[in-house]
């Protein structure tokens, strides 16, 4: 009975071990979510630069904050994807969240000090 007993023995290790590896190296779960309200940081901002350009009392003043729209624009998701290597963690759009439990990390004012020159 003894002999029949150690390759079970070390089947049932082998598989808890290459197990474990592969739940080490390659599903490791999301330690965290956050949240963002991408669609009201980008409201704020270009209601920001729409006052800057109606504001402009020259051409020059208008150009310079024409081309800082367009950068912001351009620029807003590199740092929306920026968020997610800072934090490490899964970003979620707000409006993709029915009911928010107590772990999710609010990231929106990371996202607005980040777009804000």
């Amino acid at each position: 009975m003894k002999p029949a007993l150690m390759p079970f023995v070390a089947a049932v290790a082998m598989n808890v071990a290459m197990l474990g590896a592969y739940h080490y190296w390659l599903v490791r779960p999301i330690p965290a979510i956050g949240v963002v309200d991408a669609a009201r940081v980008y409201r704020e901002e270009q209601e920001r630069y729409l006052q800057a350009i109606s504001a402009s009392s020259n051409d020059a003043a208008r150009d310079r904050a024409i081309a800082a729209a367009r950068g912001f624009a351009n620029t807003f998701p590199a740092h929306l994807a920026s968020l997610e290597q800072d934090c490490r963690c899964l970003v979620v759009d707000r409006s993709a969240i029915a009911a928010a439990p107590g772990a999710i990390i609010d990231l929106t004012p990371q996202l607005r000090h980040r777009v804000r020159p």
